[in-house]
């Protein structure tokens, strides 16, 4: 199954640095295959064959092994990014005007997720996704990724939405 993973707190600040070279090197020798990274911030599409949460699993030991802390993966397969793709419709939110977010949680978000927190405004919830949208003169000042956490209590990882557009078109292959 084709897989990316999207690790959070990596080659941010002067803690778990890391090239992308060595990165494809350590899931390659930790059992994943066809590796490939888009970006220096951790997006690493590979072949595996388990399910998500075995590769997410299998990544994180590789990283703690190597050195890296508190860099949680999370895993999506090319149907779900697909779908996610499909239904991340931000009406009223032109690129334009507004930084376009997606945030990725491993677990299920509580049910009663659906509000903005502060500047974000909260696009779509889906089972394990926030879709955001930050205004343009805002966005340099804004930690999406945080407040959504915070908001949620579950720790996320944000990129933005052309990163998990591209990303989405390379495991496509």
């Amino acid at each position: 199954m084709r897989y990316a993973a999207f690790l959070r707190a990596i080659n941010v600040g002067k803690h778990n640095r890391i090239t992308m070279a060595a990165l494809r090197e350590l899931c390659d020798g930790a059992g994943l295959r066809d590796v490939s990274t888009y970006l220096q911030t951790g997006n690493v599409l590979f072949e595996f064959d388990g399910d998500a949460e075995a590769a997410a699993q299998t990544i994180e030991a590789a990283l703690t092994a190597h050195g890296l802390r508190n860099a949680p993966a999370v895993v999506r397969s090319l149907p779900e990014l697909d779908d996610l793709l499909t239904a991340g419709k931000f009406d009223g939110f032109p690129r334009e005007s507004f930084t376009r977010f997606v945030t990725l949680f491993r677990r299920p978000l509580p049910a009663e997720v659906s509000a903005g927190a502060g500047m974000v405004h909260v696009v779509a919830v889906r089972e394990r996704e926030i879709l955001s949208a930050v205004s343009v003169d805002r966005a340099s000042g804004v930690e999406v990724n945080g407040a959504l956490s915070k908001a949620v209590k579950l720790d996320g990882t944000t990129r933005y939405w052309h990163v998990a557009e591209e990303v989405t078109r390379l495991l496509s292959g």
